[in-house]
């Protein structure tokens, strides 16, 4: 009978996140060299502010920014009120939460990076781990501090609930135990949850008096029409994904599954959008472009699932390769528009 090795044990919770949150590296290579006796160097000041830049991804704010401005005008029953300092702060506060959420998963990912993503890898070993994490640290002090400046203010104290549900999900994405990024299908929700619903829902509860829980039915429509457009960058690294042992929601349905499930949501989730702006606020011309933009999104969606439904694997990642920034700019396109429908209803 032949002999089989024994399996070597996967590392406990307590070891990841000790190797997580160790430096473990040389860094030379990143911060651009030594000093006279063969130590890293640190990088310059201007070196530094773009490495953190780097880490909280900010070539996201394009579409970021109008994802916190089209709840908050949904919500604002005045453009007074959404100039409102509650308002701004509202959507400051939030972008500094989505920023968190990418400053831990660029930590927690960095040697994946090293293969697949080298700038971010290389901004995390130049500011240095431990600098990292007092990055990590003080943002998420600060966002602490204005949910419950905003919870004082309004007296909707359910805002420190929003805040502590997002800091979960946005630790949770990408560290053990939970390693939300990895847990197949799972995945696909808490994206909608931590980048859509949770900062929308939040941003509307900011603004004093009564909340208006209509909205909550167009800000699903927005989480799914906005996260189901991120699905061409996360098709690119389908290959690579399994490789390194991450289990995306593209893994668990397969990139047929994954391309026919997101041309789904983006299609349920604009004819919500629509018809709840319509039913609260009647029609507008902000439905013209909303509407153009959601047919060349879905154009686009539906020639990515024909690639993906009849083109052999290598072929389809080539494709998916080259369009990988298509779906984000795509939901970008679709955020601005939206932004543009709802400040008709202000």
């Amino acid at each position: 009978m032949a002999r089989t090795e024994p399996r070597a044990e996967a590392p406990s919770t307590k070891d990841q996140l000790t190797k997580i949150f160790t430096d473990d590296g040389d860094t030379a290579g990143a911060t651009g060299g030594t000093d006279g006796n063969g130590a890293a160097s640190r990088p310059s000041l201007g070196t530094r502010l773009k490495y953190a830049c780097v880490i909280r991804r900010v070539e996201f704010l394009p579409g970021h920014i109008p994802q916190v401005i089209g709840p908050a005008m949904l919500g604002a029953a005045s453009w007074g009120e959404f100039a409102s300092l509650n308002s701004v702060l509202a959507m400051l506060w939030m972008i500094s939460g989505l920023q968190i959420g990418n400053m831990i998963n660029a930590l927690a990912d960095r040697e994946v990076d090293l293969q697949l993503k080298s700038r971010q890898s290389d901004a995390i070993y130049g500011i240095g781990v431990s600098r990292v994490i007092t990055h990590i640290a003080l943002s998420t002090a600060l966002f602490v501090a204005v949910a419950a400046f905003l919870a004082v203010r309004t007296q909707h104290w359910d805002l420190l609930a929003y805040a502590a549900a997002f800091l979960v999900l946005a630790f949770s994405y990408s560290l053990p135990p939970l390693f939300l990024k990895s847990s197949g299908a799972p995945q696909l929700p808490t994206l909608q949850v931590t980048c859509c619903l949770i900062p929308g829902i939040a941003i509307v509860r900011s603004f004093d008096g009564a909340t208006d829980w209509t909205l909550a039915f167009t800000i699903v429509g927005i989480a799914m029409l906005v996260t189901s457009l991120f699905v061409t960058s996360h098709a690119e690294d389908y290959v690579e994904d399994a490789k390194f042992g991450i289990r995306t929601y593209v893994h668990a349905f397969g990139l047929t599954g994954t391309m026919l499930v997101q041309s789904a949501m983006l299609f349920f989730g604009s004819i919500i959008v629509l018809g709840t702006v319509w039913a609260q606020s009647g029609l507008n011309w902000g439905f013209v472009p909303f509407i153009i933009a959601w047919a060349m999104s879905q154009r686009l969606m539906w020639a990515a699932t024909s690639v993906a439904r009849r083109a052999p694997l290598d072929e389809a990642m080539e494709y998916f390769h080259k369009k990988s920034l298509l779906g984000p700019y795509h939901s970008a396109l679709m955020s601005w528009t939206l932004v543009i429908l709802a400040a008709f209803t202000v």
